[in-house]
């Protein structure tokens, strides 16, 4: 019975989920800081997130060499812990060495997180 219920949830939770497109869905433990990246941390009927998606798809599919990932902390609750994020939604952005250089919190459009892509090093065109 236990194992039904898990399974359920896992199928509803998978339903709901965001479409990112290619965007990869990691935990913030998996994610390698080694050149500059963003990562959008999110969560499952969150519509903020849900807004999001579409546009970060979208930015992805133009530009496959820039680095984004997307966290749900459905799944990586420990994750956001770790990272004192406790509002959602949240953009990350890292550097070459790895260290943040922005957390945004809230919502950002299309432009906003173009612009944010270029400032910090990340967009790769």
């Amino acid at each position: 019975m236990k194992k039904i219920v898990i399974s359920l949830m896992l199928i509803v939770a998978t339903l709901f989920s965001h479409d990112f497109g290619n965007v990869p869905e990691k935990k913030l433990s998996q994610i390698k800081k080694d050149r500059p990246l963003m990562v959008m941390v999110g969560k499952t009927k969150c519509i903020w997130c849900d807004s999001m998606a579409p546009q970060i798809k979208e930015i992805k599919e133009k530009y496959p060499k820039t680095v984004i990932y997307y966290v749900n902390i459905d799944k990586d609750f420990l994750g956001a812990i770790n990272y004192n994020i406790d509002e959602l939604p949240v953009q990350l952005f890292y550097d070459k060495s790895g260290k943040e250089v922005n957390r945004h919190i809230g919502y950002l459009g299309k432009d906003d997180i173009l612009d944010a892509l270029s400032k910090y090093g990340i967009l790769v065109e």
